[in-house]
């Protein structure tokens, strides 16, 4: 059932096409004059740029690229990019600020004679000549730097579309710009997501086609359309990402005591995980970071249903009087499931989705949910089942007390719920349906402890 679920998702676009073709849809189009660049626009605007980079970077060395990385792969105009490269926000990039953004945009480690061959490369003639002990990059500087920068990643666009024959005498047609998209993306989703937009929706194409300079230009519009990222939460990535994890006290308040809190889970995962962010020859050892991890989940998932249910004893969760004996800690384990336990699971999920929900990405934070829970229902429940089966040579009895079938029947109702929910909000993620779901899921938890306690009770 898994394997099934992951051939949809993967060909998911296609099957939306035939449905549509079916229904006679077209597929919608983004108004950006009436609301500006949508959220599929700008996913589609960054698929474009990731993919003109890395077509541009290729074989080229190191810090060859740099201008490439810096025109196309820093959203916004040579403003916006002096401050993504001034990290301090000093007003000046120094030798620091240059090293962590290149390490961002070039993913990977600089060394020093790199570092300095690009600062020697944006300081002008004259800031050359001061003698000064720390060489720092005016953002006079880096504007002649970065009109350089443009003028270079031009004629390499140029001679780029030369070598993959789509604009031999110039102009770009229509035809040749679906054979640029093939190779910006192989993806078939990436490639419809890229189809959103196009510099033939534009007042620039003539008779179909556009010459190479308006191309360029429509091309830096795009790119001065795309959303900063925010730099605080880049610079904090970048800083973690090169030190990795730490033992050390740290200076503030807040600081120590969550040092102190998570001081047990900390100390026996840095002394048993590799952390791949060391550097220094760590990064080899990522698989063995990846099955670490896997163990130590196993290991506290584990004493987490342990400990909910001594919580339940201890919150005085009240047991069930059955068939005149009394019930043992199995409602209060039902109980505990339904609600603190699940609760707790579904805590990375609601931070993955909050996080990419944010960055605009809808359909993923959707995405990421329903899969875990598919992963969950259709490889997490039948996998210890089927090891149980041939370790002990018979199935698993489920204790349901007779309400299996109406707790799967309640599940379908409320998979129904949501998805006649999505319909009426028109598909879109909104308060009102946040609204909703909040109270479907509190209709669900009190019915089902209702049954649980006897309120009412359904056999089937």
């Amino acid at each position: 059932l898994y394997a099934g679920y992951v051939l949809v998702m993967k060909y998911n676009t296609v099957l939306q096409s035939w449905v549509h073709s079916l229904r006679k849809i077209s597929p919608e189009t983004p108004d950006l004059e009436a609301g500006g660049a949508t959220a599929d626009s700008e996913e589609a605007s960054m698929i474009f740029h990731v993919g003109l980079v890395r077509l541009l970077t290729n074989n080229k060395q190191f810090a060859e690229g740099m201008h490439i990385h810096a025109v196309s792969g820093v959203p916004g105009d040579v403003k916006q990019t002096f401050e993504e490269f001034d990290a301090d926000k000093d007003g000046f990039i120094s030798e620091n600020d240059l090293k962590q953004t290149m390490r961002r945009l070039l993913q990977d480690e600089p060394s020093n004679v790199q570092v300095e061959q690009t600062i020697l490369e944006m300081l002008s003639a004259e800031s050359q000549r001061k003698d000064t002990s720390e060489r720092k990059i005016s953002f006079q500087d880096f504007q002649e730097w970065y009109n350089t920068a443009e003028i270079k990643t031009k004629a390499e666009l140029f001679s780029l579309f030369k070598t993959l024959n789509i604009a031999e005498d110039g102009e770009l047609d229509e035809n040749g710009y679906e054979k640029f998209l093939t190779h910006l993306s192989k993806d078939e989703h990436s490639r419809n997501k890229l189809a959103k937009i196009s510099p033939f929706t534009s007042q620039m194409a003539k008779n179909g086609k556009i010459s190479f300079d308006d191309f360029f230009d429509w091309y830096k519009q795009q790119n001065e359309l795309r959303s900063p990222s925010p730099q605080g939460n880049e610079n904090e990535n970048t800083e973690e990402e090169s030190e990795g994890a730490s033992l050390s006290f740290p200076p503030d308040l807040y600081g120590r005591f969550m040092y102190i809190v998570l001081f047990p889970i900390n100390v026996g995962l840095y002394f048993t995980v590799p952390d791949v962010r060391w550097k220094n020859g760590w990064e080899k050892y990522f698989y063995v970071t990846f099955l670490l991890a896997i163990v130590w989940i196993a290991i506290y998932a584990y004493f987490m249903v342990w400990w909910a249910v001594i919580a339940g004893d201890f919150a005085g969760i009240p047991q069930v009087e059955r068939r005149g004996r009394r019930c043992c800690s199995r409602t209060q384990q039902a109980v505990m499931g339904l609600t603190f336990l699940a609760a707790g699971t579904s805590v990375p999920d609601l931070i993955t989705s909050v996080i990419v929900a944010k960055q605009g990405h809808g359909d993923m934070a959707v995405s990421s949910s329903i899969g875990s829970n598919i992963f969950d229902v259709a490889m997490g429940l039948p996998f210890p089942w089927l090891l149980g089966t041939i370790v002990y040579g018979h199935g698993i009895p489920l204790s349901s007390d007779g309400t299996l079938f109406l707790s799967l029947l309640i599940l379908f109702a409320m998979v129904l719920l949501v998805v006649i929910t999505i319909f009426l909000c028109n598909w879109k993620m909104t308060k009102g349906m946040g609204y909703i779901m909040f109270v479907l899921y509190v209709l669900f938890v009190t019915q089902d402890l209702l049954r649980h306690y006897h309120v009412f009770r359904v056999n089937f």
